[in-house]
């Protein structure tokens, strides 16, 4: 599979795991959705790694993926995108920070989420989701 069908795939994946979070939203099923909002955060940061860099990168956190991501822009001279992926980070942290706890706690931990981490958890990666294909848009309308 050429990298660009890999890039596809892992689209598809991730608005998959976004729809489906939505549908356990609605069926009360919060500690699926915070965990289903990960998945669909990481394979679409990983979606755009892959085709900027060439390569996935093995981190499965998603902040340290948007820190790749901001210094892969800075690398091609794209600060003000690089200081916007930053600026997301940070003004979001929290709700990262419950998606990547998410991850792990969500499928091995007697951890619950309630209805407020769920929707969080949806609006964050609606946000990344915007980011992402911001940073589409300018970098590969360029070339």
């Amino acid at each position: 599979m050429g990298s660009m069908n890999h890039v596809e795939l892992l689209q598809r994946r991730s608005r998959a795991f976004y729809d489906y979070a939505s549908t356990a939203l609605e069926r009360g099923d919060y500690d699926v959705v915070v965990f289903m909002c990960e998945q669909a955060a990481q394979l679409r940061l990983k979606a755009l790694l892959l085709r900027m860099l060439g390569f996935m990168p093995r981190s499965h956190r998603v902040r340290e993926l948007l820190g790749m991501l901001s210094k892969s822009l800075e690398d091609i001279s794209k600060a003000e995108l690089s200081r916007e992926v930053a600026r997301f980070t940070e003004d979001n942290k929290d709700d990262l920070r419950l998606l990547e706890e998410a991850c792990t706690r969500s499928r091995y931990l007697a951890t619950t989420y309630e209805k407020e981490d769920a929707l969080r958890s949806l609006r964050v990666v609606e946000k990344l989701f915007r980011l992402v294909e911001d940073v589409e848009d300018d970098v590969f309308s360029q070339r």
